[in-house]
């Protein structure tokens, strides 16, 4: 009765999110704001899980953060519901703190209110959600190519993050395709979605600054006994350096997600000094 009676409040809660969240019609109806509710869902149950990759993320990020020489601005790409930014650190670290990402939770607006320095853009990192969508409305089979808009970050900046996006890129826009632009084939949304990791990696490493990358780029699922049963890449492929660190990340325990396997990925974290010179930490 009382995890009836808990079911009932979160499912409210969600609806309220829902409701409160300030999301344009094109996020919203690709599945952005959906998708960002659901993820504090599943942190919630998965928490202990979750908790040292979710630590590694925060303790690599600030580490490059304190190795970074020009304190001026740093940039957050992906700043999701905060669970992996050290933002109290990066606060008193930088004169600014911008955090980008496509959704912004009421939540996550309370805690950035409580720095002066700590400002919110709203960003597609891919910049193809709205012609994305639009294709869709218009029932013109084509996909977007992904264009990264340089304008939005300052060139100036020491440092920009790219925190646990780039496996993530793909996912929602890969299923408003196959539900819009059916004419299309697997095969051509596929390769689309490669592009779309290519592209953010790419343009990453086209910075003039400092760039500090954290990301998955393999998943590994297990069965009962703990043997692989399959294993693949979340990055389509995509050929990456030797990582600075590297951990796994207990995404999927069994028993939560399903009765039957385990899901982990595989997670790796760079820093590229300024012009694409590689410094380990």
């Amino acid at each position: 009765m009382i995890h009836r009676q808990f079911s009932i409040l979160l499912m409210l809660h969600e609806f309220l999110t829902s409701l409160t969240t300030p999301c344009p019609t094109h996020l919203r109806a690709l599945g952005y704001l959906y998708e960002a509710i659901a993820l504090r869902g599943r942190y919630r149950r998965n928490r202990a899980a979750w908790q040292p990759h979710l630590d590694n993320s925060r303790r690599f990020v600030l580490a490059a953060a304190e190795r970074c020489s020009d304190k001026g601005n740093i940039v957050i790409l992906g700043s999701g519901l905060l669970l992996d930014v050290p933002l109290a650190e990066l606060s008193a670290l930088f004169r600014e703190v911008v955090l980008m990402d496509v959704i912004c939770l009421p939540e996550v607006r309370r805690q950035i209110r409580k720095y002066d320095n700590v400002h919110f853009v709203k960003h597609d990192a891919t910049n193809i959600a709205e012609r994305l969508y639009w294709n869709g409305q218009e029932r013109i089979s084509e996909l977007p190519e992904p264009a990264p808009d340089t304008s939005v970050i300052d060139q100036n900046s020491g440092l920009v993050v790219s925190l646990n996006i780039l496996s993530q890129l793909w996912v929602v826009p890969r299923a408003y395709a196959a539900n819009h632009l059916r004419a299309l084939t697997e095969d051509q949304v596929e390769e689309w979605c490669g592009r779309l990791v290519a592209s953010h990696y790419d343009y990453l490493r086209s910075l003039p600054c400092d760039v500090c990358l954290v990301a998955d780029h393999e998943f590994v699922k297990r069965d009962q006994a703990g043997q692989v049963i399959s294993r693949d890449s979340t990055v389509y492929g995509l050929e990456l350096p030797k990582p600075d660190d590297s951990w796994i990340w207990n995404i999927g325990p069994i028993g939560k997600d399903s009765r039957f396997m385990s899901k982990e990925l595989i997670v790796g974290a760079w820093y590229f000094q300024g012009r694409n010179e590689v410094r380990r930490l």
